[in-house]
C-alpha cells in the first residue's frame, strides 16, 4: 500500500519519498530505506543517495487543505 504524501521518482518509480514528522525524508526502496535532511544529505539507513529536488519539494512546508494536496472529485457539471 502507498504511503499517503509520498511522491514516486519520475526517473527511478521504485524510490518512493515521504516527509517525515521531524521534518526529514525517508527514501523507500523495497526493503531498503534512508533517511535525509531536506537539502538530500544522508543521515542513516541502507540507502545513501537521494535526489536534493526532489526532497526539498518533499519536505517543504505545505497549508492544511492546500488545492494540491486535497482530493480529486469528479466534478461532471464543471466539464
Amino acid at each position: 500500500m502507498e504511503t499517503p504524501g509520498g511522491i514516486r521518482h519520475p526517473l527511478n518509480p521504485k524510490a518512493l519519498y515521504t516527509a517525515d514528522e521531524d521534518g526529514t525524508v525517508r527514501v523507500t526502496m523495497g526493503t531498503r530505506w534512508g533517511r535525509f535532511r531536506k537539502d538530500g544529505r544522508w543521515l542513516e539507513g541502507a540507502i545513501f543517495e537521494a535526489d536534493p529536488e526532489m526532497c526539498l519539494w518533499v519536505a517543504a512546508p505545505r497549508p492544511e487543505g492546500h488545492h494540491r494536496l486535497s482530493r480529486l472529485m469528479d466534478m461532471p457539471g464543471e466539464r
